[in-house]
């Protein structure tokens, strides 16, 4: 390696070093050691804040990007990206190369605490002890875009070369003519990059800069497996020397990391020997291994000249030897042909995969691992010792001059065998509405989601929609993602308002310090709207609802009898306590010339009515929501088949429910069996606009049925299906295609939900900006799964921990 230099030493240093007890402190070994500043080259960081000099003239912008899930994404989404990588490599040619880095990190659990005792907060510092045991990771991704200058010189003569080294005025002319170069350069470099963030610009592409300590801190996290803010020392110092803040040293095949911001590592350098026979896009997606990772593609492009004469000559060679490969000859010749018309060029590809491990025994488990992956795919990865150390070096973009073992490839191999490639990771608590993400759940890739039901937005402003729908096959866990998303929604303190069938929600609101009520025929309801309804808001909105209920298709209301029902909600509203019912509403209409009509209507919801049970009974309004968590059983409603009683309760207590939000506080509400509940006229016409409402008044509606062709059949399904931002999916092998049709999954997004592994807990997440699976098997919360679970076994487990729990009080 000719860019091993020595340091010399400051002489009184020297004459320590050289001391009785110098030789005693100091290793012999620092002598010779050489610099490790010296094999970076890194000069300056431009006063662009973002573009490096390197000693060969070199200029260098750094991309940061978010990736494509290739587990969710379409076939043609991975293969347009693949392509636009590869048309960008295309249009720069040679003036340009092009690194690609993942280096693998932790991920960030980053959740606020849940401050109220109770069964919400153990079931969270369980939750977190399961996530935290998962080990799980996230990876950054960076596109280095180096422009290579061309050389001042390089049109000259001979002569003229002379004359040009040799003479002061020309060294000065040289010397401009330098800085005009690079700076016409450096707008070359801005426009390319420039080109790359338009591209890539789905992807959340980014210039990473010097002030933001990413970009130095990517530069030094190259070489220890570990990114993390660094930031430029001084205006005047070699760039280099503030990413070599740690001693690389290196013992046969392995480079030991000690003395910097990190913990003392070994790490192992890997680098293909031989190239697979073909390559596809995510071929290296399972290098996601629970440890410190760089993964390092680099692509310096030759000339098409140079691309074209490299394939005759092969084919001549094959010719010459007699080789009857006529296939692979044919595949050059096509080759040649696409060099030639600029659909593709070549260049010289060097792949590197830098594990880091605090122990010998996780790195050789690491290294396995490593070696079955590459092999699956066909390729031959090796360590090598002398080699090894210009592996390492080779990694940071600048150094391709120590590169070995490089493979000449085309654009489009190198875009596939560097995949922008990520699982998303979810949103923040700094960009969400409830400044907190509800929970985390791991991925069968070993990232983590941090799930919100919301879209990216801002505390102090009107939320966006966080709607959502939970689709899944009976008995197949969408009570126990209920119950745990609303357990975990404490976090901001949300209320819950749940409204259940078959009781499936009972135990899991009553552990949550809930109240949970039955509304059926065989009880009164306590709901009285012409009671509770007596203000300005509520007059209009009685007259409304009750001009639907008392509606009827093939005899519609006229327009008299609509301002009779005003008149009489009026009326109503300013009578004594003791009148404002159903028992002597129908008489206010006793008079109108329908011969009966309306007063009939009406009579249907007085208390000897069919309808009676539902409003008739009530002489006062007992219906309050007045706990943060309760649930409403609805089995005998939703049973019933009947539109008018579920258009009447449920469009009543959604009344309740929007005066109840105007204090704005996080509120859920969920509704089962959301198809059949919702399926009326009534809420065809209103839903869309009501959830509108809700949104705007800080809630959630949380909607769970079985198939996306329930709510096609439903009479509100297109507002459902319009009006809600985030579907989550639970795997059902028994469904077919065609019961998700609505929801126009891609393939493999279907093939996840049709053909999920037997026994796997796995959902996919479905939102304005992501599609990602998540692992949510709660197996490892014990007891309080029992809880969340419900059923018998749930009310069991329920009274153990509320017993436990009481004699723990009495302790205390």
């Amino acid at each position: 390696m000719s860019r091993n230099q020595k340091k010399a030493m400051p002489a009184g240093f020297k004459r320590l070093f050289s001391s009785q007890h110098g030789k005693t402190v100091f290793p012999r070994a620092m002598k010779d050691e050489l610099q490790f500043e010296a094999f970076l080259p890194f000069v300056s960081l431009q006063a662009d804040d973002k573009t490096v000099l390197t000693r060969g003239g070199e200029l260098i912008q750094c991309i940061r990007v978010d990736g494509l899930n290739s587990m969710t994404s379409s076939d043609r989404d991975v293969i347009l990206l693949k392509d636009a990588v590869a048309e960008i490599l295309a249009q720069q040619g040679e003036r340009y190369s092009v690194y690609i880095h993942k280096i693998s990190r932790p991920f960030k659990v980053s959740l606020t605490d849940i401050e109220a005792e109770g069964f919400a907060q153990e079931v969270d510092a369980a939750w977190k002890a399961v996530v935290a045991g998962r080990v799980l990771r996230d990876k950054t991704l960076t596109i280095s875009i180096i422009n290579r200058p061309a050389g001042l010189l390089g049109s000259l003569s001979a002569g003229d070369k002379l004359k040009e080294l040799f003479s002061r005025s020309r060294k000065k002319d040289a010397l401009e003519a330098f800085i005009a170069n690079r700076a016409e350069r450096l707008t070359d470099l801005d426009e390319t990059v420039g080109v790359v963030l338009a591209t890539l610009g789905h992807l959340n592409a980014r210039v990473l800069t010097g002030a933001s300590g990413e970009l130095v801190g990517f530069l030094e996290g190259i070489g220890t497996g570990v990114e993390l803010p660094a930031f430029p020392s001084n205006e005047l110092g070699i760039l280099a020397r503030s990413i070599c803040n740690y001693r690389p040293t290196f013992r046969g095949t392995r480079v030991h990391v000690s003395g910097g911001v990190v913990s003392n590592r070994v790490g192992h350098v890997f680098t293909i020997k031989n190239y697979p026979t073909g390559t596809f896009p995510g071929m290296f997606d399972e290098l996601n291994l629970p440890i410190d990772m760089v993964i390092t593609n680099s692509f310096v492009p030759i000339s098409d000249d140079r691309a074209s004469e490299l394939i005759r000559r092969n084919l001549e060679q094959r010719r010459g030897s007699g080789d009857a490969a006529e296939t692979d000859q044919d595949k050059l010749r096509e080759g040649r042909n696409r060099v030639a018309s600029g659909l593709e060029t070549l260049g010289y590809h060097h792949m590197t995969v830098a594990i880091y491990a605090e122990d010998e025994k996780t790195l050789a488990r690491a290294a396995a691992d490593v070696r079955q992956i590459a092999q699956e795919n066909g390729t031959k990865i090796i360590t090598e010792a002398f080699a090894g150390q210009g592996h390492y070096f080779a990694q940071w973009p600048g150094n391709a001059t120590y590169r070995a073992r490089t493979g000449l490839v085309s654009n489009h191999v190198f875009a596939g065998m560097a995949a922008l490639h990520r699982t998303p990771t979810g949103l923040t608590g700094e960009v969400l509405p409830w400044a907190t993400p509800l929970t985390v759940f791991p991925t069968p890739e070993k990232s983590g989601y941090l799930f919100s039901f919301h879209p990216a937005g801002e505390a102090d402003k009107e939320p966006p929609a966080g709607h959502t729908v939970i689709f899944g096959p009976s008995s197949g866990g969408k009570s126990v993602l209920i119950s745990f998303l609303m357990t975990q929604a404490q976090r901001v303190g949300a209320r819950v308002f749940a409204f259940d069938y078959l009781r499936g929600l009972e135990v899991q609101i009553e552990a949550l310090g809930g109240s949970y009520t039955t509304i059926s025929p065989h009880k009164p309801t306590g709901l009285n709207p012409l009671y509770a309804e007596r203000d300005t808001a509520g007059q209009a909105w009685l007259s409304e609802w009750l001009t639907a209920l008392l509606n009827r298709p093939e005899r519609p209301l006229s327009p008299v009898q609509t301002q009779q029902l005003h008149n009489a909600v009026v009326e109503t509203a300013r009578a004594p306590d003791h009148l404002r019912n159903f028992n002597g509403f129908p008489s206010l209409f006793s008079h109108l010339d329908d011969s009966g009509d309306l007063e009939q209507r009406v009579k249907e919801w007085a208390p000897s009515g069919r309808y009676g049970w539902v409003f008739g009974n009530n002489e006062v309004d007992n219906f309050a929501l007045d706990k943060n968590v309760m649930g409403f059983d609805m089995t005998a409603v939703l049973d019933s088949d009947n539109e008018k009683e579920r258009t009447a309760i449920l469009g009543y207590i959604f009344q309740r429910l929007e005066r109840k939000l105007q204090d704005r506080h996080p509120t859920i509400t969920v509704i089962d069996e959301a198809w059949n509940a919702l399926g009326t006229e009534y809420f065809a016409d209103k839903l869309e606009k009501w959830l509108v409402t809700a949104r705007k008044l800080n809630a959630v509606v949380v909607m769970v049925t079985q198939f996306p062709s329930q709510l096609e059949k439903s009479k509100a399904g297109a507002a459902i299906l319009q009006g809600v931002q985030t579907q989550i999916l639970i795997p059902n092998r028994r469904a077919s295609p065609d019961n998700y049709a609505a929801l126009h999954l891609n393939d493999r997004e279907m093939g996840m939900v049709l053909g999920a592994p037997t026994g796997s807990r796995l959902a996919l997440i479905r939102n304005s900006s992501a599609s990602v699976v998540v692992d949510v098997n709660l197996g490892a919360l014990g007891e309080t799964l029992n809880i969340l679970g419900g059923s018998k076994t749930g009310r069991a487990a329920l009274d153990a921990y509320q017993a436990r729990t009481q004699k723990k009080e009495e302790i205390a």
